[in-house]
């Protein structure tokens, strides 16, 4: 199974910090049948494929977009969810970005490219956090973003919060765990440190912007030690820095 991207000249567009390449459209890639449908909103991009039952959710991050893939059907709510993995795509232009698909059920990731079908990605269609986190067990996010070494989070909205924090008030049994997790880089004790910060300042916003119940959400720093990805790699490195939403 080979992950290969393939776009269309006319998006040769430089990518920068204020403009993202903006990715809303379908998308067919070369190792699955299914086609993918995504939207973009600033650096948030999200969609689905298949019968709405594959989902995609991430967000740029300079140039780079980390997007997690998850197989979960909304529309049943007992039905299993099947993790697919995680995929960072790259580059300066259109013309060149690559893509790298880690795929939970594999050692090495796969690298290569996708075919954009239309800019066209359909009816809009919000994004399933609740169904997600009540089906799957956890968020991984890597749309809440910290600056390096800093326990400040980038932005003024996040909707991923805002869906937990009404989850949580439409589940009065439901509690969380806002768990933070940093790459090997630089000093263990410190990045130890800078994850629980990070991991507390998720909870304050959901508490203070929110309003979700502050006793019902613990929080833990885990530093570096439960890496998912090669930390010798700068798209390993990304992949690690991360904020999960756990379900107690």
């Amino acid at each position: 199974m080979r992950v290969l991207f393939a776009f269309v000249s006319a998006l040769l567009v430089p990518l920068t910090a204020a403009a993202q390449v903006n990715l809303t459209g379908s998308w067919q890639p070369k190792y699955w049948t299914m086609k993918m449908s995504l939207q973009q909103d600033g650096n948030r991009v999200w969609g689905y494929g298949g019968a709405q039952d594959f989902w995609f959710r991430g967000s740029w991050d300079g140039t780079r977009l980390i997007i997690v893939a998850n197989n979960f059907d909304p529309r049943k709510p007992k039905s299993a969810c099947r993790p697919r993995g995680v995929m960072a795509v790259t580059g300066k232009t259109v013309s060149s970005l690559t893509t790298t698909w880690w795929d939970e059920g594999r050692e090495k990731p796969l690298r290569g490219t996708w075919t954009r079908l239309s800019p066209n990605a359909g009816d809009p269609v919000a994004y399933p956090y609740a169904a997600e986190l009540t089906q799957c067990g956890s968020l991984r996010t890597y749309e809440l973003v910290f600056a390096s070494g800093s326990d400040e989070m980038q932005g003024a909205e996040w909707p991923i919060l805002s869906a937990v924090a009404d989850t949580l008030t439409q589940n009065p049994g439901m509690k969380i765990q806002i768990a933070g997790h940093t790459d090997s880089t630089g000093d263990a004790k410190a990045n130890q440190v800078l994850s629980d910060r990070r991991a507390a300042t998720v909870k304050r916003i959901l508490v203070e912007k929110y309003g979700a119940d502050a006793a019902r959400i613990t929080t833990r720093g885990w530093g570096s030690e439960q890496a998912v990805a090669d930390n010798a790699t700068d798209e390993g490195r990304a992949l690690n820095r991360r904020v999960e939403i756990v379900l107690n």
